[in-house]
């Protein structure tokens, strides 16, 4: 596959590549995504009751993680993206009205030998070609995206690597976890789904040999942990797959032109290239039949950012995601046909008629109806889990509101302004901006009981305050974030920009 080799400006990239050799100072490069704001942190610290602003609800007790990219060593290549960032867990410890912070680097063996050799050892994102050779062959996961509980235990996830197991206390880092070598391969998404019903952990891994392949391996585990059916499909071509739609009764995976090919490897940093001369296809997957009951439809070429929830009702399949007419150039600006511009993504409902549908991908010939749900771009969105795979009728996102001033652009391209929370009953929206020089992340939902109906709650978010370099912890009404924070916990510090978290209620932390 030829690539042309470009930068947003236009300007050539960086050619193939052999070993890099590391930097010979300890500073990092000056780019946007090593720059200001968005420099590394690389703080671990604890920090012991927050200063609040408001009073934190008495029902919060319990632990907020999230996941960062947080670069120890300067990179080896200067154009590095940043999500190939060492992984930091940041956790806020409710309890009493107080609140607690710690944050600690995720010890993966990729962290440990850097830290040893006091530089950057491994190279370009999941390029194995790229790193330095006394690492060859050692598994590069760096344990960055998100944070889940599960069967008792606090797992840090990448889907380029197996999960990282952390003491949800301290942080400590326990190792890496199979599953007690259950999950076979080297890889396990970001982005398993839980199954508020059951208990269960729905999981998938793709390039599970550590390198671009046609396989997506599906794993199902037990509220206890236990795989109770792995199963493997094919895919047209080895495509990036960071999210998918899971409803009671299907698995829904998108797969999209963002492709990884082994031999470019060899001669081109860049792992994901955007090729538009492939098709997008959507592969829907009975959950009790499995992979021998797939169906194919065909998509417009788009590609899918993020998913909020998904629900079957007999013969309709319903998906709600973020999905983007363009691929993700803020971090793989290389494609098969010169540059391009990133778009930005938009919450679409797709409605599809199970009666269609082909047995392969080739032959597929049926698609789906989509429709815009917000009229303003946004992603990382969240429902209250105890809904998932039905019906939900609240949803909130990270977006745009365009009557505020957007903060300054950022490495994973424009940041959000605001909290958007719809109503899917009625259509309405409403808005939460933080501030001309600020700009929220993911939002965690937290029920206000286990009883509570759907949506009463609230919201926590972490806010980025650029003009004065450090980071907020919002608490919101979920169901009227309008009307602002309950309570604001300061943050005395800029945290890296950051991806996913979750929420753990005391009551399963044993405290």
């Amino acid at each position: 596959m030829a690539t042309a080799t470009t930068q947003p400006d236009g300007t050539p990239g960086q050619q193939p590549v052999g070993t890099q050799p590391p930097p010979e100072t300890m500073q990092f490069p000056d780019t946007p995504k090593f720059r200001e704001f968005f420099a590394p942190s690389r703080i671990e610290a604890d920090v012991y009751d927050l200063e609040v602003e408001g009073c934190i609800p008495p029902e919060l007790n319990g632990a907020f993680y999230r996941a960062a990219a947080d670069t120890q060593y300067p990179p080896r290549f200067p154009n590095d993206v940043y999500i190939n960032g060492d992984g930091v867990i940041h956790m806020v410890r409710f309890d009493n009205g107080h609140a607690d912070l710690k944050t600690r680097y995720v010890r993966t063996q990729r962290f440990q030998l850097e830290r040893a050799a006091r530089q950057a050892l491994f190279g370009a994102y999941r390029n194995p070609y790229t790193d330095d050779p006394s690492v060859a062959g050692i598994d590069d996961g760096n344990a960055n995206t998100s944070i889940i509980w599960h069967a008792g235990k606090l797992l840090a996830l990448k889907e380029a690597a197996l999960p990282y197991e952390l003491d949800p206390a301290t942080l400590e880092t326990k190792g890496v976890y199979d599953f007690s070598g259950q999950i076979p391969g080297r890889t396990f998404t970001a982005h398993p789904k839980h199954d508020p019903r059951t208990g269960e952990l729905i999981a998938f891994a793709y390039n599970a040999s550590g390198l671009p392949d046609k396989q997506i391996h599906i794993h199902e585990i037990s509220a206890d942990g236990k795989v109770t059916r792995s199963q493997t499909f094919e895919v047209p071509y080895s495509s990036m797959v960071h999210d998918w739609l899971v409803t009671r009764d299907h698995f829904v995976f998108t797969i999209s032109p963002m492709v990884a090919d082994p031999e470019q490897m060899k001669t081109e940093e860049q792992y994901f290239v955007w090729d538009p001369n492939q098709g997008t296809y959507v592969a829907i997957i009975p959950r009790d039949e499995g992979v021998s009951g797939i169906k194919w439809f065909r998509s417009e070429q788009l590609l899918e950012t993020h998913t909020l929830n998904a629900w079957t009702d007999g013969d309709t399949l319903v998906g709600d995601h973020f999905v983007t007419k363009s691929g993700w150039f803020s971090q793989f600006p290389k494609t098969t046909v010169g540059f391009l511009p990133e778009q930005p993504p938009f919450l679409h409902r797709w409605t599809f008629d199970l009666t269609q549908g082909a047995s392969h991908w080739d032959d597929a010939t049926d698609t789906y109806r989509s429709e815009k749900l917000l009229s303003s771009p946004g992603d990382m969105p969240r429902v209250d889990p105890r809904v998932l795979m039905e019906k939900n009728r609240h949803a909130w996102v990270g977006g745009m509101h365009p009557d505020v001033p957007m903060a300054e652009i950022g490495p994973m391209g424009p940041p959000f302004n605001s909290l958007i929370h719809r109503d899917d009953s009625t259509g309405a929206t409403a808005f939460w901006t933080p501030g001309e020089h600020a700009a929220p992340e993911e939002p965690v939902f937290v029920p206000k009981s286990a009883d509570a109906d759907e949506g009463e709650g609230y919201l926590l978010a972490l806010v980025g305050r650029r003009d004065q370099m450090r980071h907020d912890l919002a608490i919101l009404d979920a169901l009227d974030i309008a009307a602002g924070p309950i309570a604001t916990v300061k943050i005395p510090f800029r945290l890296r920009y950051g991806f996913h978290g979750t929420w753990v209620p005391g009551s399963e932390l044993g405290k």
